[in-house]
């Protein structure tokens, strides 16, 4: 099975530490019709997925990071940010305003797409700005971390949004493609699933990835993926 035909260039690009991984949580067997058995494993920071089969392992999942403003807080070594961040196909943009310091990340922050963000420390409380966004898509707002308080404001116009029509596009394909090249439908839905929790657009509600179905991916974004696998199924061809 040709897996990196499937996967971008730069997560087919494995290593060692990679494929062995210390599990962040139980493996995840998938059994299918036939012989064969899919095992998904989260690495333990949680930042990738790796599919293992007989002969073989991948890294399919992870996500890139774009860092767009940087703020120095000037208090305990801490540091706020504004990133944007990018886990595949199947899930839209998140634009994240996180805080980092010896202890770590602390997610402040998540909003779906592209919407315009700036932050502002004045001292004693973080201050964030963004575009106006529907309440849906407002997927975290804490109003304290590392023990000081975040005010928020929506300025401006609506936020850019990515076409809902493009994104339905791509979990079509997502579900066609995966199927043609042997993937199981189990797969790929908690990939999908993966990938929606990692990019921090998720809800409790739609499940987890390493869970019992729907395995955690948007319930929109499901149903286009089993579109896309229905449209192969009709097809007649044999996966793989």
């Amino acid at each position: 099975m040709q897996l990196s035909h499937f996967v971008s260039g730069a997560a087919a690009l494995l290593c060692a530490a990679w494929l062995n991984p210390a599990a962040a949580a139980p493996p995840v067997d998938v059994a299918t019709p036939g012989d064969a058995v899919y095992t998904l494993q989260e690495t333990a920071d949680g930042s990738r997925l790796v599919l293992r089969w007989d002969g073989g392992a991948e890294v399919i999942g992870q996500c890139s990071e774009k860092m767009l403003q940087w703020v120095d807080l000037q208090r305990d070594g801490l540091s706020a940010s504004v990133i944007e961040r990018n886990c595949g196909a199947t899930v839209d943009y998140a634009t994240q305003v996180v805080v980092e310091g010896g202890q770590g990340r602390e997610i402040v922050a998540i909003y779906q797409g592209r919407p315009n963000v700036a932050i502002a420390w004045d001292g004693v409380r973080l201050q964030l700005r963004h575009s106006w966004l529907a309440q849906g898509k407002i997927f975290l707002e804490q109003r304290s971390v590392a023990g000081f308080g975040v005010d928020y404001a929506a300025l401006g116009p609506a936020a850019r949004t990515t076409a809902q029509g493009a994104l339905d596009e791509s979990n079509r394909g997502w579900g066609t493609h995966g199927r043609s090249v042997g993937l199981p439908e189990e797969v790929l839905l908690r990939w999908a699933g993966w990938a929606q929790k990692a990019s921090g657009l998720y809800r409790a509600e739609w499940g987890a990835w390493n869970g019992t179905a729907p395995y955690g991916d948007d319930p929109g974004g499901r149903d286009r993926i089993r579109e896309g696998m229905d449209q192969y199924a009709s097809t007649g061809e044999t996966p793989g």
